[in-house]
Formats: C-alpha cells, sequence, structure tokens
C-alpha cells in the first residue's frame, strides 16, 4: 500500500471555509468601517490583497462612510495641473506633512504623478473642477470633449456633444447636491446673435454687446443627453472658476455699467432646481464693489476676498457667516502684501511685472488648512500658507514639480463616474 506522508492532507469543508485574515471573521458593518478609516491610497492598494477586500471596496456603504469621514477631516489633498509643453500632466499629495526646512518653507510629501487612461488621445486639456473625488475635464484641443475622472479608481466617463453656437464663448462648472444626490455638469455659452460681430472681440467687450445671447445646458450624471433650460441675464467673470457650497455653484459677474450693472454681483445655481439666484454680498463701498474680487469656501462658509491694491495693499477676506444673509458679513481678515520666495529667474523676472502693476490680484484664497492657515495661491502656481494669528507666511514647496501649474483641491474617494459608455454616445439636446 502506498504511504500517504508525502502527499499533502485534503482540505476539509470546514477548513476551506476558514476565513484567510482577520477581516473575513468580521462582520460585515465592523469590517466596512475599519477599511473606511483608510487614507485613499492604502484603500486603493487594499483593493488588490485578496478578493474579499475587493469586493469590500466596492461597497456602496464603504464609498458612502469613507466620502463623509475625508469631507469631515478637513485634510483634502491637492492635485496639480501641469501645463508642460506637449502633453500636460496631473500630480498629486495626499496630505500636508509640514516639516519645516532650515529656511523656514515647508517640505511637503513626495509628489506622485496620475496616468489618466485616456491621456493619449487627451494630450492637453483643462480642469473644470473638482467634485466628491471625481474631476471634470474639458479636451483642450478638441471642442466640447468632456470627461469625468476619478484619478484613483480610475474610472472614468466620455460626455456627450452638447450644442455648439458659432463664435461662442464658453465657461462650465462642475457639482453635486446632497438632497437630490445629483452630479450635474453647466454649460454657459454666450454667442452672437448676429454673425457680422467681430469674433476677436474681447470676452468683457463681447458680452457687453445688446445682441449677446447665452444658452445654459445641463448634463445630469447617469442620462444620455444635455439639456437646455434657456438663457441667463448674467455676465461672469470667466477667469475664476465657480465655487461650490450648499449644492449650488456661485460665481462673480463682470463689472458692466453697459447694460445698468454698475457693480459686480454674486450668483448662485442651484443644482437641484437649476434656477439662477443673487446671493446679496458684502457692504463694500462704490469703488470696492468694481474690483476684481473672487470667491471662495473657508470652513463651509462662503468667503469674499478683496485685493486692495489702491488703498492698503491688502487682500480683506469678507466671510457670510450665514448662508444667503447679509447682515452675516464679516471682515475676517486682512492679509497684508507678501512677496513668495521664487525659486527661478524667470519667475522672479515676470512675477516683479504683476507684483508691482496688479498688487492684490495676484494672489487666490484657496482653501483653510488643517492646522487653521489659510492657503494662499500666487501667480504661477506659488504656494504660501499664511497664519492668521502670527501673521507669518511661509512658502510651500513641492521638489519635482513642473512649472507653471494649476492647484485643484480635491477630495480622495472611491466614488465611481456611475455613466455607461453606452449611453453617452448620442449628440443630442433636449
Amino acid at each position: 500500500m502506498a504511504s500517504d506522508a508525502g502527499n499533502p492532507a485534503k482540505k476539509t469543508k470546514d477548513e476551506e471555509e476558514k476565513p484567510t485574515n482577520f477581516l473575513d471573521a468580521l462582520p460585515r458593518e465592523v469590517a466596512v468601517g475599519i477599511i473606511s478609516r483608510l487614507p485613499i491610497r492604502s484603500l486603493i492598494q487594499s483593493r488588490f490583497v485578496c478578493k474579499f477586500w475587493r469586493e469590500l471596496s466596492c461597497d456602496p456603504h464603504l464609498v458612502n462612510l469613507h466620502l463623509c469621514r475625508v469631507l469631515k477631516s478637513n485634510n483634502p489633498c491637492f492635485i496639480f495641473h501641469c501645463d508642460v509643453p506637449i502633453k500636460n500632466h496631473l500630480y498629486f499629495v495626499e496630505s500636508l506633512n509640514q516639516k519645516e526646512d532650515v529656511d523656514g518653507s515647508i517640505k511637503l510629501e513626495k509628489l506622485r504623478r496620475i496616468d489618466a487612461p485616456f491621456s493619449d488621445s487627451v494630450p492637453e486639456f483643462n480642469v473644470i473642477g473638482s467634485c466628491n473625488g471625481i474631476i471634470c475635464l474639458e479636451d483642450s484641443l478638441f471642442e466640447e470633449a468632456l470627461y469625468l475622472y476619478n484619478p484613483f479608481t480610475q474610472d472614468y466617463a466620455k460626455l456627450p456633444k452638447s450644442r455648439v453656437f458659432e463664435d461662442q464663448v464658453v465657461m462650465y462648472g462642475f457639482g453635486f447636491h446632497p438632497v437630490t444626490n445629483e452630479y450635474k455638469v453647466i454649460k454657459i455659452a454666450f454667442y452672437p446673435s448676429t454673425l457680422d460681430m467681430n469674433a476677436a472681440l474681447s470676452f468683457r467687450r463681447f458680452a457687453r454687446q445688446r445682441n449677446a445671447k447665452s444658452d445654459v445646458q445641463i448634463f445630469t450624471l447617469g442620462s444620455d443627453r444635455w439639456r437646455s433650460i434657456g438663457s441667463t441675464p448674467f455676465v461672469f467673470q470667466r477667469r475664476s472658476s465657480p465655487v461650490l457650497l450648499n449644492g449650488r455653484l456661485h460665481w462673480t459677474t463682470v463689472y458692466d455699467s453697459y447694460n445698468g450693472r454698475p457693480d459686480r454681483l454674486i450668483v448662485s445655481l442651484d443644482i437641484a432646481d437649476e434656477k439662477f439666484r443673487e446671493i446679496p454680498g458684502p457692504e463694500l463701498n462704490h469703488r470696492m464693489s468694481r474690483q476684481n474680487y473672487h470667491l471662495a469656501v473657508l470652513v463651509e462658509n462662503l468667503c469674499v476676498a478683496v485685493p486692495m491694491a489702491s488703498v492698503s495693499g491688502t487682500l480683506d477676506v469678507w466671510v457670510m457667516k450665514e448662508y444667503n444673509r447679509k447682515e452675516s458679513w464679516v471682515k475676517e481678515m486682512k492679509i497684508p502684501i507678501y512677496t513668495p520666495s521664487l525659486k527661478t529667474r524667470e519667475y522672479s523676472r515676470s512675477y516683479g511685472i504683476w507684483r508691482n502693476v496688479l498688487v492684490g490680484k495676484v494672489v487666490r484664497v484657496v482653501c483653510l488648512l488643517s492646522n487653521g492657515d489659510i492657503l494662499l495661491e500666487y501667480k504661477g502656481g506659488l504656494l504660501v500658507s499664511y497664519n492668521q494669528d502670527t501673521g507669518m507666511f511661509r512658502d510651500i514647496t513641492f521638489p519635482g514639480l513642473p512649472n507653471p501649474c494649476k492647484l485643484i483641491v480635491h477630495v480622495g474617494t472611491l466614488n465611481r463616474v456611475m455613466a455607461p459608455s453606452e449611453i453617452l454616445t448620442q449628440p443630442t439636446l433636449a
């Protein structure tokens, strides 16, 4: 009789069903709670540990729980859109692990490059916005090509084409409404009503023409086409991206005395009911109300940053403590003039011109960091943190980051772009 000493014993049914790791042995709700505390990069890596972990990463409860934790942590990651020649690139840092260098600057964790699965077909693009882990991108070479993309899960969808007008000037917005649970892309097209209008006119001059028209189109994630909701009486500042708060996108309008609007306004678009509404701004004097101020969100409050170039040279930051209530505007801080340390002679030369001419207009309030500092972005993508209590500025450097770059505040999530490619092929407009 042959011996079984050299042969491995067959596994019993109980042994085959025995959990392979401790998470398998836990109730699913407990396992989801544990994994939801992982940072996004670790969460993505966990999908390759075993089949159970991969299935768990697709659990809608885990996706939502992780998103809630990330949003409450006030510790976003940052994505950099680097507009380098021939081909654009995206980089990210997962968190701001601040380590002070000998020169007082802040050294951060290593940059990591993001390779989009569609990068070969879209070498150059613009970033429209980021919301709950999903980025909206526009192909800058081929008009009307838009993508929704999660850079961590590599999930993406190409949107159908929208209606195009001759000589149109377009701006976009992207956002989410927590009540309807819908993601929407907004396209606002301004175009001439007559074909003899000079297409070379600047945007501001073009928008002031009485015969200029507009068309607002909306794409809802999960649908198969764009919808037109009509026109808008407002002309928005083209260079600044809208900010998302309370399920509404917010823009500032251009200074337009030609059409009876002597002051710049704050206008919102509710993503749920798709209506434009004016938002009361802070009490600024007549001259200040025409300044090139920009919007930001700090601690879930709408903010207005006003450059005081002709007065004190500071950047005054107003905060709306109670949304949509004019009396709740408070001037929270006055950020002094600061010149970041410039790493190259070329930057020094170009920045010097902008600094002397525009002063405060070259700085943008980005967000509030987890340590309470205000993150500022200067011309050319130079980043600085500002401490309100001490009045100290600190330069933030990213070794190896190509210049120039645009900063996008992002949250790393497992959110999927739920838009099957087979229904995103009809270039129709309802």
